[in-house]
């Protein structure tokens, strides 16, 4: 066998939140040539095409081309071979590589199936298997992207517009229905639902507000920033590898106000992850929790 040719395709999808990544996936798929052919017959195209529209569900970091062609014809030639079959599936997979950063080529020789006992039948089969392109994948699985929430579903300008307006703090009086309490000062690790010790001060105080208001029900809001809504509804919650991490957040804030009394039935959470960025605020600002009054009794 001859492994001849590499081709690997490096994507330029680059997120600010890669750090809290932690569950990049890989796959394998392999494709195969007739003797001397570096065409894929009708057979193989349709297998190679349905293999790239099952990648619907995940989001590629980097596809790497490795050709191959068998132990017969020169060296040069079956270089050259391979490159050209490792340049037709490149051709097919240009619909994924369509963000492609940078291409590089290698090769290698591995002069085996020779060496090998086998009888004509054997080493047909094996020829055969060595007249391929592997294909290498490196991915999130969509266990990170909540596909079932569309595009279009995204918040509009307008209603962004309007959220912003209903931006509040406790000092403004009086409260009503549909204000947003704004949690400047609430810190977590990052990539967790871990709150820092420097946010007591806030919590204290959100704890004093909301048991001088028994009256308020209300919904916490957890948001993320730093993450590419193309791809991703939310960050990665690096304790359990889901992307939840804005939910996960609201949860932690949830737990501490009902382990410090403020009754289980006046709240609920809910993550947005980053569906609503602050206007005119730094990135990293967009990392916050936030009160919502749903109701005044």
């Amino acid at each position: 066998m001859k492994k001849l040719f590499t081709l690997l395709f490096l994507f330029g999808l680059t997120f600010c939140y890669s750090q809290e990544l932690t569950q990049v996936k890989t796959d394998k798929y392999s494709v195969y040539f007739e003797f001397d052919k570096h065409k894929l017959t009708d057979e193989e195209d349709k297998r190679l095409n349905d293999y790239v529209k099952s990648l619907g569900d995940i989001v590629i970091l980097s596809i790497g081309l490795e050709g191959f062609c068998d132990d017969r014809g020169s060296i040069e030639y079956n270089r050259g071979l391979s490159q050209r079959r490792a340049k037709t599936v490149s051709d097919i997979l240009q619909e994924i590589a369509s963000k492609q950063k940078n291409v590089e080529g290698k090769g290698k020789i591995d002069l085996r199936i020779t060496e090998l006992q086998l009888n004509d039948d054997e080493l047909d089969a094996t020829r055969q298997l060595n007249r391929r392109v592997d294909i290498y994948l490196e991915y999130f699985h969509n266990d990170f992207i909540d596909l079932s929430k569309p595009k279009d579903s995204l918040p509009t300008k307008l209603q962004l517009e309007n959220r912003q307006l209903r931006l509040k703090t406790f000092e403004d009086k009086p409260l009503k229905v549909g204000d947003i309490i704004k949690l400047k000062d609430l810190y977590f690790e990052g990539g967790r639902a871990v709150l820092l010790r420097k946010s007591e001060k806030q919590l204290e105080k959100l704890l004093t507000e909301l048991r001088n208001n028994p009256n308020f029900k209300f919904q916490i809001q957890g948001h993320v920033c730093c993450i590419d809504t193309e791809y991703f509804r939310d960050a990665v919650d690096e304790d359990t590898g889901i992307s939840n991490l804005s939910e996960s957040r609201a949860k932690a804030i949830f737990a501490y106000l009902k382990a410090n009394g403020i009754p289980e039935e006046r709240m609920t959470y809910k993550g947005f992850g980053r569906d609503y960025p602050l206007e005119g605020e730094k990135e990293r600002n967009n990392k916050r929790v936030e009160i919502s009054i749903t109701s005044i009794d």
